[in-house]
């Protein structure tokens, strides 16, 4: 009975740390995995050829943060550095593909703590640094591009993908997260030399791991 109730003091206390309000400085290292639904426009509206298709996704975020104590919760700011790959899928009656980005992505994410839960909705710009595209027809033919840098300044306009993201992240022992998000990509990037013109976007939805230091 002793152990028992020894261990259950020791659990508590264990867990108490993650459960009180935080405040000062801090950084949290988060691992996002999902899906991404890539849409397609042509001339701003949604293609009736090309329809939207989905692809694995995947990025890895360093995140200093700074919060503020109030007791039962915490308000904090963060701001989101890391890697994103962006997966625009698509499909149609001849073909199926994407086109995918790896970019450089830089937010800003108010956070609400309230004991063992995370909340946070933020907004920032992804650069993509490199990429590639593929096509696999209905008859069996496969096409596959690379881009660098430059190759993608000559393929697209507005070189910059613009987004919203909220996210929900529930504290573990150890200071280990886990959570979902849900992310909006705004349709800005827009093809060179393509008539009509075509544009594209994308709605992310995952899970991701994380841990705080």
């Amino acid at each position: 009975m002793k152990k028992i109730i020894l261990m259950t003091m020791l659990f508590i206390t264990t867990i108490s740390g993650s459960l009180m309000a935080k405040s000062g400085w801090g950084v949290d290292l988060t691992v996002p995995l999902g899906a991404g639904i890539g849409f397609y426009l042509e001339e701003g509206k949604q293609s009736e050829t090309i329809k939207p298709d989905g692809a694995f996704e995947f990025g890895v975020y360093l995140k200093p943060n700074y919060y503020f104590d109030l007791s039962i919760l915490s308000l904090g700011i963060s701001l989101d550095l890391g890697y994103q790959r962006d997966v625009f899928a698509y499909k149609s009656d001849l073909s199926k593909g994407s086109v995918t980005f790896d970019s450089l992505s830089i937010g800003l994410m108010p956070k609400i703590d309230i004991l063992f839960m995370s909340i946070g909705v933020g907004a920032g710009v992804k650069f993509p640094l490199g990429g590639s595209s593929r096509s696999k027809e209905n008859n069996g033919s496969e096409y596959m591009f690379q881009y660098n840098l430059k190759e993608l300044q000559n393929q697209f306009y507005n070189l910059y993908i613009p987004y919203l993201r909220a996210s929900i992240d529930f504290l573990l022992l150890y200071n280990f997260t886990l959570g979902v998000y849900v992310s909006y990509d705004f349709p800005l990037m827009e093809y060179k030399d393509s008539i009509p013109k075509v544009s594209f976007g994308g709605l992310d939805i995952g899970g991701q791991l994380g841990v705080r230091f």
